[in-house]
């Protein structure tokens, strides 16, 4: 992050305070709420050191924030503040499965606060819907325009990462129709879509056939699993997807796996109960450190985004 500085969009392209064409690759943290033996500061520096992420994702959990917003205010600000301290990127995320305008209220104190909190630190990222369902695009649209202006509000240039219909799948769905101005009648800028991926149950690659050429995308969370988290495990998807974010012509797309946890799940990237211990990665874990390290950088200033 040091080097790197605040990210911005360019075009379709993810990239640096300098103009550089980046993908950061790592590890979404899960729902905050559980599992909390997995949360702390020596999970956030092995992500980052020995596995190599340069982003780490906190799920934030937005069926929750009404009961106590304070509680996850404080949790996420506290691993935000790790994520910083080990020089790499965060994801701040809106964690819901829903509408998102049925978290409207909810979501638009989060990101006030939350703006105004972290206002110019350069290594934040907001995702402000992370799977929307049961709802069109033009509904998620519709909240986006009501979001985004709460977030410029207090933060001018912040990358900002809107959720796609069917959990964050039909990412087609926004390219076909992108966000141009928000409610205000601001112009759209420093705006990405999401892709959600499960290897064992959806196209990945295929999903984003028409997409990659028209609007900026970030692969916020995905698998090599079922759509469940668990059941059958599809390497060879998921190898080539990892692949295909990288090496598409039309911009470096940048992702982070689903999920840090040690439940007995096969998408933990830990084993079953390690938590809070060794850090023992699980075969996901250790295949996805692999894909982590294997494009061996995260800066491309060769890279020209083809038209």
């Amino acid at each position: 992050m040091e080097q790197h500085g605040r990210l911005q969009v360019i075009g379709r392209q993810l990239s640096d305070a300098h103009g550089v064409p980046m993908q950061l690759r790592g590890v979404s943290l899960f729902w905050i709420n559980w599992h909390e033996e997995n949360l702390k500061s020596s999970a956030i520096g092995f992500i980052a050191r020995d596995m190599g992420g340069t982003v780490v994702r906190i799920p934030v959990p937005a069926f929750e924030y009404a009961k106590g917003g304070a509680t996850w205010d404080a949790q996420m600000r506290l691993i935000a503040g790790w994520v910083r301290d080990n020089g790499i990127y965060a994801i701040i995320d809106w964690h819901m499965e829903d509408d998102p305008n049925a978290y409207l209220e909810s979501a638009s104190s989060f990101w006030d606060k939350t703006s105004s909190y972290f206002a110019g630190d350069p290594h934040v990222i907001f995702e402000i819907c992370n799977e929307p369902k049961s709802v069109g695009w033009p509904e998620i649209k519709e909240y986006a325009k009501k979001i985004i202006p709460i977030i410029r509000k207090n933060d001018s240039s912040v990358v900002i990462v809107v959720g796609t219909p069917e959990w964050s799948r039909r990412t087609i769905r926004a390219a076909e129709d992108p966000l141009t101005v928000d409610a205000k009648g601001d112009s759209i800028r420093n705006v990405m879509y999401t892709y959600h991926g499960y290897a064992a149950t959806h196209g990945m690659a295929s999903d984003l056939v028409g997409v990659l050429e028209k609007v900026p995308v970030f692969a916020t969370e995905w698998s090599v699993t079922e759509a469940s988290g668990n059941g059958r495990i599809d390497w060879e998807k998921g190898r080539r997807f990892v692949e295909f974010l990288n090496q598409n012509p039309y911009q470096k797309v940048s992702w982070s796996q689903w999920s840090w946890v040690d439940k007995r799940e096969n998408s933990a990237l830990l084993k079953p109960g390690t938590g809070g211990l060794s850090w023992d990665l699980s075969e996901v874990g250790d295949t996805c450190k692999k894909w982590i390290r294997e494009p061996g950088q995260t800066a491309y200033p060769e890279f020209v985004p083809k038209e």
